[in-house]
């Protein structure tokens, strides 16, 4: 969901009627394109989840070996996942809005964080030791969950580090009747200038449908 000059939803769009109408389009796309596992970022997640929950460290547990953790899964196949390598994230259950949750880590964690995950059933896996491999990731919920497909959904930053690596296979972008102009809003894809670059990434433009609310719904392949 972006603004016509690319940016992603930002604190100027504003929460009126017609912002909030223009909002339930994404949750519409996201029903009908009928993917049920859903990854975001850390930031994403805590701002617009979990409300900043501060992580939970427990005390008075044995050590605890970095191993992969299944929690309370079930056959629904709705999985709501957060990249958080540091475990900076405050869980209180293992469900989020009826989706299981599955957090990914690095292995430089903390024993009592863990542990609190373990209690209240929330699985998590581990794709690096001290940074997160997107690749080891993937394979990781493909085999322990049998999630195929994921729908990637910010910020910014992850979507740029799922581009710069080369795990996006379609892109889907609800473009609203709203221009930012803000250079301090987001744009869908930003990758940290640290990191080696490549050329610019191109795609093929598979679809076009204009949908209610001037918005239009373009679709990707790569």
């Amino acid at each position: 969901m972006t603004s016509v000059d690319g940016k992603i939803l930002g604190e100027k769009w504003g929460n009126g009627k017609k912002m909030q109408k223009l909002r339930e389009k994404f949750e519409q796309a996201h029903e009908e394109i009928g993917i049920k596992a859903w990854i975001v970022g850390r930031t994403t997640m805590e701002k617009d989840f979990t409300n900043f929950e501060k992580p939970i460290i427990k005390r008075g547990h044995s050590a605890i070996d970095r191993s992969d953790f299944i929690g309370k899964i079930d056959a629904s196949g709705k999985f709501a996942i957060a990249l958080d390598g540091h475990a900076k994230l405050g869980w209180k259950e293992s469900t989020l809005h009826g989706d299981q949750v599955i957090t990914i880590l690095t292995e430089n964690v903390k024993d009592g964080y863990l542990a609190h995950l373990q209690e209240i059933g929330v699985s998590y896996i581990f794709a690096g030791k001290d940074e997160i491999d997107l690749t080891i990731a993937l394979k990781k919920l493909r085999k322990l969950f049998g999630i195929e497909k994921l729908m990637l959904e910010g910020g910014a930053r992850i979507n740029g580090s799922f581009l710069q690596a080369g795990l996006i296979d379609e892109f889907h972008q609800l473009l609203l009747p709203i221009a930012d102009g803000g250079m301090e809003t987001s744009s869908v894809f930003e990758i940290d200038p640290k990191i080696k670059g490549k050329d610019a990434t191109l795609m093929k433009l598979k679809n076009v449908k204009q949908i209610e609310d001037d918005v239009l719904w373009i679709t990707y392949t790569f």
